[in-house]
């Protein structure tokens, strides 16, 4: 009977110790990579989808939309970058998802996106995402967006407030503000007393867009510090009709094999090299489509299928660069 008891002891000792080893192990994770951890948060490209929760059906679309995954299964895929175009609902303290307009694709409300959010970041302890609330004059109550936030409790995860310096991924991630949102309204941010939303001005780099099909992918030039984040729009789009109405920035759904392909990585490239900054968040449009995970390793100097000492690895992203004189 004591043998068996110390057997059982023992037994529980290691099963600890082995839960313990597996906790430990994941904490060296960040966003999947324990290269990452140590990175502050500009040293990083996500992956970011546009209007990401404008979803319509790859075979059969009922209406026009530019992803064919749900929020959570980009999430689950490695997008970190979410893009929100908001709108007012039909109620004061209602905010809606559209793009390009309510006509066209209604995504849902903005509280439902942000409860989809917030219970990845409960599963997920290890990452970090960014949502971008997106609309210059947009008619969304500034109260209603961050009653949005607050009845979710995804406000507790957020970042308070631009820092001086960027944190490292693990820091974030030890201290629990794993949620940065950018927000491109001021009057949204000027009414978030608790300071998460942080503004767009002066701290996002974001190149006009988007193209049409066939347009030069370009950049900048860009008023730039080492603490900017540059927001690169990767997306197509169209001049189209829908329910008699033209819309001049409809989805582009083809040729994305080549889109979100090796134009992705050379886009990204180009601005880097060009501007000699560190490139944050590609947009694009049905990130599924064709391969952005393979370019996104490439330029965060992490290993990726295929890879040999003949493969192509821009030299500037071997470290980082110094930047002009401002």
């Amino acid at each position: 009977m004591g043998s068996w008891l110390v057997t059982q002891q023992l037994l529980g000792i290691m099963l600890a110790l082995y839960l313990a080893l597996q906790v430990s192990a994941a904490a060296t994770l960040c966003n999947g990579h324990e290269e990452l951890c140590s990175r502050r948060f500009n040293e990083v490209t996500f992956m970011s989808t546009h209007a990401s929760f404008a979803q319509t059906s790859a075979t059969k679309p009922s209406t026009p939309g530019t992803q064919y995954k749900s929020i959570k299964e980009q999430l689950d895929d490695g997008v970190r970058g979410l893009h929100l175009n908001i709108h007012q609902g039909s109620s004061a303290s209602q905010v809606v998802l559209c793009y390009p307009d309510c006509d066209v694709n209604n995504g849902g409300t903005l509280q439902n996106t942000l409860k989809v959010v917030k219970d990845w970041l409960d599963a997920n302890g290890n990452d970090v995402v960014t949502i971008f609330l997106e609309g210059v004059g947009t008619d969304a109550s500034p109260a209603a967006v961050i009653k949005a936030f607050s009845d979710t409790g995804l406000d507790d995860y957020a970042l308070k407030g631009k820092p001086s310096t960027w944190p490292t991924l693990s820091s974030m991630i030890s201290s629990g503000t794993r949620l940065v949102v950018f927000v491109e309204e001021p009057s949204i941010v000027a009414a978030n007393t608790q300071g998460y939303f942080i503004t767009y001005a002066g701290v996002i780099l974001k190149l006009d867009g988007p193209f049409n099909y066939g347009a030069e992918w370009t950049c900048g030039p860009w008023n730039r510090t080492s603490e900017s984040i540059l927001l690169i729009p990767h997306f197509i789009v169209q001049t189209a009709s829908y329910n008699g109405k033209t819309y001049n920035n409809m989805p582009y759904p083809f040729n994305l094999g080549t889109t979100n392909g090796y134009q992705y990585e050379y886009h990204a490239v180009t601005c880097r090299g060009g501007q000699s900054i560190w490139v944050n968040f590609m947009e694009v449009d049905f990130y599924d489509q064709g391969d952005i995970k393979t370019p996104t390793l490439k330029l965060n100097e992490l290993s990726y299928p295929g890879y040999n000492i003949n493969s192509f690895y821009p030299e500037f992203y071997d470290e980082d660069p110094d930047l002009p004189d401002l």
